[in-house]
């Protein structure tokens, strides 16, 4: 299938952790454990606490947490390890309940509980606010110039099929956003906010977001194209990707998701990740399946082997559709 590596990898909680969020802090005060964060007997290189040892028999606070790594160490008995292997001697438990316990006390994963507790005793969700006071006056026209038709083209998109879909204008030579298009954001059917691209090619920055004071909504604080998200959702970074895939198809605005972002896409029964093919975007991808893992049935995550989602071939999207959403379209 052109660039399509093997179908990925499903997330299951028992096989994958992230101790990155972990909030050593919160999970020590929930237990009633006792710690210093500076002292004589705390490292003053990296950013470490200490505890007594409940390994050995020395009663000072001598085995070092560090809050960066996550990495546990004693400086009076051989223990080294992670923060799982001290969960597993405070709590009294398995490695399988360790890792439960790390995801309890995850950053992200509270603030996702939390939000979802929100949403079942509210009975009346309130939609997004209608203020559009602070929106900029766009010296935008109603045409559909050649030079914004030809960049979409020279990307092998259906140059009419795009701007119309996507609800996309056009900015002429003149003003902020000259010879950019600009690319809003919709949620319940109201524009919060938006994003431009540079037609030219040119430009130091190819995306300028309209910025978090202006915006409803933040770019971050919301999905590109959630309007089409349903109970199955494919998650790319940014918007040529969207446009490549289509519907169900919504993106974060680069790899470095929000932790709304994580709450909207929690909603969903069935999350697939399909991110950039470099290095860091798989890390990304990783953390996301993870994140999700706690509020999500199914997370997965798709893997190419070069370049982005935008470049794939129409066959390979329609494989991708057919394997996320049962349909190409």
């Amino acid at each position: 299938m052109g660039r399509l590596k093997d179908l990925g990898w499903c997330y299951k909680m028992d096989d994958k952790i992230n101790l990155d969020y972990f909030d050593v802090i919160q999970y020590l005060d929930s237990r009633g454990v006792l710690y210093d964060i500076e002292g004589e007997n705390i490292s003053a290189k990296g950013n470490w606490i200490g505890l007594q040892c409940l390994w050995c028999s020395d009663h000072l606070n001598h085995l070092g947490i560090n809050l960066d790594t996550k990495g546990i160490s004693c400086w009076m008995c051989p223990i080294k390890g992670t923060v799982l292997k001290l969960i597993m001697k405070i709590d009294r438990c398995g490695l399988k309940r360790a890792k439960e316990v790390v995801n309890d006390f995850s950053d992200i994963t509270v603030y996702v509980k939390k939000r979802l507790e929100e949403q079942e005793l509210d009975t009346d969700p309130k939609p997004p606010p209608t203020t559009q006071k602070d929106f900029p006056k766009l010296m935008i026209t109603e045409e559909f110039l050649p030079l914004h038709r030809a960049w979409l083209e020279g990307r092998n998109f259906d140059p009419e099929e795009i701007y119309y879909e996507y609800g996309l204008k056009c900015c002429g030579a003149v003003g902020k956003y000259n010879l950019r298009l600009i690319v809003p954001f919709y949620e319940r059917n109201r524009m919060v906010t938006f994003t431009t691209r540079d037609v030219t090619d040119k430009a130091k920055t190819p995306y300028i977001h309209l910025s978090d004071e202006k915006s409803i909504i933040a770019p971050k604080k919301t999905l590109y194209n959630i309007k089409t998200m349903e109970d199955t959702a494919l998650v790319v970074e940014g918007v040529t990707d969207v446009w490549r895939m289509g519907k169900g198809c919504v993106g974060t605005m680069g790899i470095k998701y929000t932790t709304e972002q994580v709450y909207l896409l929690s909603r969903a029964r069935r999350v697939f990740t399909l991110f950039d093919s470099g290095e860091e975007a798989q890390k990304l991808a990783e953390r996301l399946a993870y994140d999700l893992g706690s509020s999500v049935d199914h997370v997965e995550n798709l893997e190419i082997s070069e370049g982005d989602p935008a470049d794939l071939s129409q066959m390979d999207v329609d494989y991708i559709r057919r394997l996320v959403f049962g349909r190409a379209y």
